[in-house]
């Protein structure tokens, strides 16, 4: 099992899941138009055969001494690929108390301010007008 992005997951799904990702994408687009934080579930099956040859391969990238990181992450894409679509999740994920009011600090300090994230781009704005960092005034720039 694994969880992660729909940007990060979907791409890994091993194919003829296209009419469930298609509806799977509606869901979360809802969900991040919400202000609600989003993730993929998925899973595959990995035969004992196929992880043990898989090991020899990350064992000897974990003992090179040059690339390492390369080297790990080539053969960790090797098993995180032929994934099956499980669903999605949507959590609320509630704003601390007061940061309306920290961000009204800032700004009436003239501080700019930017917003860079990991989140669904819907997300993002949907949090940003909610805590008063985004209003209908000002000119909103996405860069993707």
């Amino acid at each position: 099992m694994t969880k992660g992005a729909d940007s990060i997951i979907i791409p890994r799904l091993s194919a003829g899941q296209e009419k469930l990702v298609d509806q799977t994408q509606e869901f979360l687009t809802g969900y991040a138009n919400e202000g609600l934080r989003t993730l993929i579930l998925a899973q595959k099956v990995v035969s004992e055969a196929d992880y043990a040859e898989w090991a020899k391969k990350y064992q000897k990238a974990i003992c090179q001494v040059n690339d390492r990181e390369r080297y790990i992450n080539e053969v960790a894409e090797l098993i995180e690929m032929g994934f099956t679509l499980v669903g999605s999740t949507a959590i609320e994920d509630k704003l601390q108390d007061d940061v309306g009011e920290v961000i009204d600090y800032i700004r009436r300090a003239k501080i700019k301010l930017w917003v860079l994230t990991g989140d669904k781009i819907e997300t993002a704005i949907n949090i940003g007008f909610s805590c008063k960092l985004l209003d209908d005034e000002m000119e909103i720039f996405i860069i993707d």
